[in-house]
Formats: C-alpha cells, sequence, structure tokens
C-alpha cells in the first residue's frame, strides 16, 4: 500500500465577520470595489453596459433618464459595499453622487419649472433618507450633515410633485 503524499498548501483567509460588518482580505477587496467602479463607469456612459444602459454622448429624454438610473444604481451598490465593509466616509460619498447622479437624467417642464422624471426624483428622495442613516451610524460624518448641494436640489425638487 501506498502512502500518499501530503500536499501542503497556504491557506489564506479571505473575510470575516465582525458583528454587522464584513471584512475582506486587502487584495479581494480591491478586486470587488475595481468591478463596482467598472460598473459605475458603465452607468456613466463610459462605456457601453451589458443591460443597454450607456448611451455615450446623445443623450435625450428616456435613454437620458435610463442612464441616470443605471448610474445611480451602480454607486448605489458601491455605497452599500462599503457600508458592510466599515468604511462609513467612502459609503456616504458613494451614496451622495448616486444621488445627485439620479437627477442628472433629462429635465421636464412642469408649468412654471423644470423638474426630473419622477422616478428619479423619488430615487433621489430615498437615497437622502439613505444618507441620513448612515449619517445617524457614523458619528465621524456629522461634518458631512449640512451638504449644500444636497439641500438645494432637495428644496428645488421640494417633494409637493411626486
Amino acid at each position: 500500500m501506498k502512502n500518499p503524499r501530503l500536499r501542503l498548501c497556504a491557506c489564506h483567509l479571505v473575510a470575516r465577520i465582525r458583528g454587522e460588518r464584513l471584512f475582506f482580505a486587502p487584495d479581494l477587496r480591491r478586486e470587488l470595489v475595481a468591478e463596482l467602479l467598472r460598473d459605475v463607469a458603465r452607468g456613466s456612459g463610459g462605456e457601453e453596459s451589458e443591460s443597454g444602459f450607456g448611451f455615450g454622448k446623445s443623450r435625450c429624454g428616456v435613454e437620458a433618464d435610463r442612464q441616470a438610473f443605471a448610474w445611480s444604481v451602480s454607486l448605489e451598490r458601491l455605497g452599500a459595499f462599503y457600508l458592510r465593509n466599515g468604511f462609513g466616509t467612502a459609503a456616504f460619498r458613494a451614496f451622495r453622487a448616486a444621488a445627485l447622479a439620479a437627477l442628472s437624467g433629462e429635465e421636464y417642464d412642469h408649468g412654471e419649472e423644470s423638474l426630473p422624471a419622477r422616478f428619479l426624483r423619488i430615487r433621489f428622495y430615498c437615497l437622502l433618507d439613505r444618507l441620513g442613516s448612515c449619517l445617524a451610524a457614523e458619528p465621524r460624518l456629522r461634518a458631512f450633515a449640512a451638504d449644500p448641494e444636497l439641500v438645494s436640489e432637495a428644496r428645488r425638487l421640494g417633494g409637493r410633485y411626486l
């Protein structure tokens, strides 16, 4: 009977959970963030996406709204990844960018003013709520609480058109 040779393999810890947070190994985290950033670039029109939302330079109407939605969703996914990994500041910045990206679609005439599409305005307000919960969970982000650009956009939209 032959003795099987033992193969020694190097084990590498790739992830661990502590409480509600998930921590990845730095090299794996860099790979995942790079993939999410590629999705953000596809959503912003940097290149053609598989879902057909990359429309290049000529954006108008429904195409611009779809592109704004796709860009906002990919930024929100990046923010959720950062939040799960314990990077509150990076998550806040990604959620903020997602909220502003939701308003980058076409503006439609509503009588005395032009506003983005209704589903993009609703998405903007949902992301503002998510930003509020991110601020409440992370005490280091209190300095970002009064973001003038977000406040002015929320005031411009007013919520009365939802």
